[in-house]
């Protein structure tokens, strides 16, 4: 199953550090799922005096209940710091847009300074008529 996560990370395409710390959040978890897969499968209760295996089977499924949980807390918490990081991307990206722009729009009318004044002469020509 470990491998089945390290293909995921992998295949992502997400920088090294970031598939790191995923692989480092999320691998016992599998460890955890493949253990308890082996353990359930040889769990079986057939009648009713079985209270020992009943017993162990309530306590296997409270424990996966508890990391299943703490995988969902985990990606809850991975998944914010990302969100965070693309607002903040966001935020900077209109930042340096809202800069750039005025200043691009300026270049322009330098750059059409000519057909502006030819423009204007026109319109005065148009109206002295």
């Amino acid at each position: 199953m470990e491998n089945q996560l390290a293909k995921i990370v992998n295949e992502s395409g997400l920088e090294q550090s970031k598939a790191q710390v995923l692989l480092a959040n999320f691998s016992n978890y599998f460890e955890i799922a493949a253990e308890w897969e082996q353990k359930a499968k040889m769990l079986t209760v057939t009648n009713e005096s079985q209270t020992a295996e009943m017993k162990m089977a309530k306590e296997g499924r409270l424990f996966l209940k508890n990391k299943r949980v703490a995988v969902e807390n985990t990606r809850k918490q991975l998944k914010e710091q990302s969100l965070r990081e693309g607002q903040t991307i966001d935020a900077i990206a209109k930042i340096l847009k809202n800069l750039i722009e005025p200043i691009e729009e300026h270049l322009e009318r330098q750059e059409k300074f000519i057909e502006s004044r030819e423009s204007e002469r026109k319109e005065a020509r148009k109206q002295e008529r």
